[in-house]
């Protein structure tokens, strides 16, 4: 069974009446559980009636401590219900009960709460207070609880100064961002999450004046970020970042950069469902229209797909593949009609290069389709096959992809792209 369905079993067999108590911890228990796999907000007010239920047995008067986890978790309910207001009140109540009565990582992790709560309802300076306080209970204390309530606690205080944005509160808000770091795992999806938002703040001071070095450090937070938070396991977070990429290379705006920012900003409204994340999207769309605008100046009457295959001709090998990853695995789920349609807009762009440039990015290319789904690497068998068919020197793009193909390829994968080729009408030289 599902923890949740376990937790309900169990508090399902205590007799609420001849023990309360045990049966108020096994709600608390239970209450928490819902809560954190809610599916919306019936599981929500669901945890907040057993809550309301267990509280009434486990009073302030008689159990601070226990009262004061339960106004916590109360809190977490309404904060994810959207009502900062009510859970900043039950964050501060809760603070009253448990912070002189518990050991110090409780009492941290406590104040952080309270703190965020504070961040919830525009009170930043209010925060900055509690967490630090929340800091200075947690700074000598030692083991992985201790570590995860001090990253937590210097991220949302990171936030709070970020949210002050004058120059030295977002200097503050880099630095800790920065040592949050330390109390993580690399590869977590809160290191991932910190990244991000040092990259941010970076950003927010880079309106402040002309920075390369910061927005360097920048574009590298916001590239260690996707590493982490990846298109797979968190894909509207990695989204989030490659918008802010695409914001970072358009700063910077070196050679290739502003290509770069229309790959990223392409990338993230690709993942973002405009009926879903509405605000996201048409931000995302700006950013496009004002990229492509830019982009016109330099290459008139140039498509997407031809800035985006100049890029992938002109970059490094690392960056080609990646950002060819970066394009296909999110198109790899969308409908075939689409995958279609944006494969054939991508070949045609290819055979526009020159065959020096073309062989440049297939070689690329191939190894990349033959880690997604079969749809995508059909699709892409077809559409080569058809812009090579439209062009003047069929010969010469047809031999080098055949080049490639026993170049990169060997055994049963060559077989079926050669056999997939000849599908849709390709002869081999």
């Amino acid at each position: 069974m599902m923890d949740t369905d376990r937790l309900d079993a169990e508090l399902a067999a205590i007799d609420r009446i001849s023990a309360p108590d045990a049966w108020a911890v096994a709600a608390y228990r239970t209450a928490v559980a819902r809560s954190e796999s809610a599916g919306g907000p019936a599981d929500l007010e669901s945890s907040l009636a057993l809550l309301e239920r267990a509280a009434e047995l486990l009073t302030a008067a008689r159990s601070p401590i226990e009262h004061g986890r339960l106004l916590t978790a109360a809190a977490n309910c309404h904060r994810l219900l959207g009502r900062p207001d009510r859970a900043a009140e039950l964050f501060e109540r809760a603070a009253g009960l448990i912070v002189e009565r518990v050991p110090p990582i409780e009492r941290a992790a406590t104040l952080a709460n309270q703190g965020l709560a504070q961040i919830d309802v525009g009170r930043p300076t209010e925060a900055i207070e509690l967490l630090t306080r929340a800091i200075e209970f947690v700074a000598d204390q030692h083991g992985d609880e201790a570590g995860r309530v001090h990253g937590a606690a210097l991220v949302n205080r990171a936030q709070a100064h970020q949210s002050v944005a004058d120059p030295a509160s977002l200097k503050a808000s880099i630095e800790d961002y920065r040592h949050a770091l330390d109390f993580f795992d690399p590869g977590s999806p809160q290191s991932g999450m910190a990244l991000h938002g040092s990259g941010a703040a970076m950003m927010e001071l880079l309106r402040g004046g002309h920075d390369p070095v910061l927005v360097d450090e920048a574009i590298d937070a916001f590239s260690r970020s996707l590493r982490i938070l990846t298109v797979n396991s968190f894909p509207f977070q990695h989204a989030v970042v490659q918008h802010s990429l695409a914001l970072a290379y358009e700063r910077r705006a070196g050679p290739l950069d502003r290509a770069r920012a229309m790959a990223c900003v392409e990338t993230a409204m690709s993942m973002f469902d405009p009926r879903v994340h509405q605000a996201q999207w048409r931000t995302a769309a700006s950013a496009l229209e004002r990229i492509e605008r830019a982009l016109e100046e330099s290459r008139p009457g140039a498509s997407r797909p031809d800035h985006f295959v100049w890029l992938l001709a002109a970059t490094t090998v690392d960056e080609r593949g990646g950002l060819l990853r970066e394009r296909l695995l999110p198109l790899s789920r969308q409908p075939v009609a689409r995958v279609e349609r944006a494969l054939g807009e991508l070949t045609v762009a290819l055979t526009a290069l020159n065959e020096e440039e073309y062989t440049v990015v297939v070689r690329s290319l191939i190894p990349v389709l033959m880690e997604l789904p079969d749809v995508v690497l059909e699709s892409a068998c077809a559409s080569l096959c058809a812009a090579h068919q439209a062009t003047d020197d069929v010969a010469a793009y047809d031999g080098a992809l055949d080049e490639l193909i026993h170049e990169l390829l060997h055994g049963p994968q060559r077989v079926r792209v050669r056999d997939l080729l000849e599908t849709f009408g390709w002869t081999r030289p």
